[in-house]
């Protein structure tokens, strides 16, 4: 057996708790996306009150992705590399407690007044702390009007916010066949004045991708499927991981 004289095992004490202290400070923060994001996407001007009354609480957390193909995860090689999945892991890498579950109630090929009818069954029944609203894409291509658009994420957003539930609104990808789709731009900045109006945050889902594009992070073809609309693994990755920080930052506020 070893023995150290006192002094030594108070050094040795000290180290092991320094020691402790990293790893525990290392395993509490989110951990840094495969992508860089510029700020105006990497955090969230309004509040998420309920979201942060539950953190802080340690209570578990339910939040439910809902919305349309890139919510499903099509284009991803898995159902565990689509978003929901991905920001589910990013947050309980994040901090030990509470555990948060992400579930997936996205439906291909859908508008928003398809989610507003399924919206009591896959979501107020499974009361959720914060939602994650995808929704515009598609309406956009099939060119509903922005009028009827609009009344309709108003209503899921009175809905849920009756029951006290956050919502985020996430908005379009980026993709090539986007500047050819006629008031794919005012979708853009539609889901942003509405988000505004109600004091929901907006994740800007398309200058996200934009910016990776810009910065010379990945090419356009590195963030698409094969069919150059759905994201593939790495966006979603980039976008679980990004979405997850922004969220882990309005928890610290």
């Amino acid at each position: 057996m070893v023995h150290l004289r006192r002094g030594a095992c108070r050094e040795l004490a000290a180290l092991i708790l320094l020691i402790a202290f990293v790893s525990y400070s290392a395993t509490a923060a989110i951990a840094a996306p495969s992508c860089v994001a510029p700020q105006s996407v990497a955090s969230f001007v309004q509040p998420i009150p309920s979201l942060s009354k539950a953190f802080k609480a340690n209570n578990p957390i339910r939040i439910v992705a809902f919305g349309s193909s890139s919510t499903e995860g099509r284009g991803a090689s898995s159902r565990d590399k689509a978003y929901p999945a991905r920001l589910q892991a990013v947050l309980n890498a994040g901090f030990e407690e509470p555990r948060f579950e992400v579930v997936n109630r996205g439906r291909s090929g859908e508008l928003a007044t398809h989610m507003l009818a399924r919206i009591e069954r896959d979501v107020l029944q499974l009361d959720p702390v914060l939602v994650i609203w995808q929704t515009g894409v598609n309406d956009a291509i099939r060119k509903v009007d922005p009028t009827a658009f609009r009344d309709t994420v108003e209503a899921g957003l009175a809905l849920m916010r009756q029951r006290g539930i956050d919502v985020i609104l996430l908005d379009q990808q980026f993709f090539p066949g986007s500047v050819k789709v006629a008031g794919y731009q005012t979708y853009l900045e539609l889901l942003r004045e509405i988000g505004a109006a109600h004091g929901v945050p907006v994740f800007r889902r398309y200058e996200l991708m934009k910016h990776l594009v810009d910065s010379e992070q990945f090419s356009i073809d590195e963030l698409l499927a094969s069919d150059r609309f759905h994201m593939n693994d790495v966006t979603y990755d980039c976008l679980g991981s990004v979405l997850a920080g922004a969220i882990s930052a309005s928890l610290e506020d």
